[in-house]
């Protein structure tokens, strides 16, 4: 098996891609979106189905999103007093509150799971992404009632969402025992969900951006220590509440780990929230997450 920091390298070094061929010009940072787009749309998607057509599911794999719901709401306690205490007015407080609690549970989270537990890791952490996304569509309400917005088209981002459909159609064709579809249509899912993992890393990479880090470097940490120190330690103690072991336990505190979710930003932006602070605070959690996931992986895996 590979050390904690060749598995962590891997993403790393094709973020850095990523960003070495926007600073060359053959990418530019709005080729972002269609990368993301695609990945979104049609990708991940792909990766997500047929893995769980064909997976064990196992009953504690279901602890996995109201765990992650429950670590988003009790991460808003430390962000908020850190605004009170900052005196903060409602536009910045708010987006440190998303910044500190929502996970990039899928973009890294998918290909970290992946590279250190397989495929079974990877399931574990498809369960445990379904709670970002009820965050952010909860949020996406929240935030159009008290900045302006329309609420319905907040709700009706979840229907297009289409990694969800992924695990309604996956779990339906799971319960069938319905494996295969046949060689053509499991050879294309197959080319499309390899393709997940590179794009979503030469996204990332797209999206890094130095900034204005030096301005916002104070929140920044700030937030970095909640999302990369205090919430894996957070998740720990509710699965030792819960007495939950095993991958669960495994993937449950691997994502408590990862860093600001890319959807904070979007978020940021829509609703007129500091997206520079928003751009910050993400960066300075993907630099960080480097050397906080290659200790989390090296003590999940008796590496240290």
């Amino acid at each position: 098996m590979a050390s904690p920091i060749e598995i962590i390298l891997v993403p790393a070094l094709m973020m850095l891609l990523g960003f070495f061929l926007k600073r060359i010009g053959f990418l530019k940072q709005s080729d972002r979106d269609l990368l993301s787009d695609i990945v979104l749309y049609i990708a991940l998607p792909a990766m997500i189905f047929i893995n769980l057509k064909k997976a064990t599911i196992s009953s504690d794999m279901l602890y996995l999103p109201f765990l992650g719901i429950a670590l988003s709401v009790l991460l808003l306690v430390p962000a908020y007093l850190y605004c009170r205490i900052r005196n903060y007015d409602k536009r910045t407080t708010w987006t440190i509150l998303l910044a500190a609690s929502l996970m990039n549970t899928g973009f890294i989270g998918f290909p970290v799971s992946l590279g250190v537990f397989g495929d079974v890791g990877f399931l574990n952490a498809v369960f445990f992404d379904l709670s970002t996304s009820v965050m952010v569509v909860a949020y996406g309400v929240v935030l159009a009632k008290r900045f302006g917005g329309n609420v319905r088209d907040a709700m009706k981002s979840i229907v297009t969402f289409m990694p969800m459909w992924a695990v309604i159609f996956g779990l339906l064709f799971n319960a069938l025992d319905i494996t295969s579809l046949g060689y053509v249509l499991d050879s294309i899912l197959d080319y499309l969900a390899g393709a997940t993992i590179p794009i979503i890393m030469l996204a990332l990479g797209l999206s890094l951006d130095f900034g204005n880090v030096g301005e916002n470097l104070t929140d920044s940490i700030v937030v970095a220590v909640i999302k990369l120190v205090l919430s894996p330690l957070i998740i720990l103690a509710l699965l030792i509440l819960l007495n939950i072991n095993g991958m669960v336990f495994n993937i449950a505190i691997l994502e408590a780990g990862m860093s600001t979710a890319g959807n904070a930003l979007v978020l940021a932006i829509s609703y007129n929230l500091d997206k520079d602070l928003m751009g910050s605070i993400i960066f300075t959690n993907v630099v960080l997450s480097i050397f906080t996931l290659t200790v989390i992986i090296s003590l999940l895996t008796g590496a240290i």
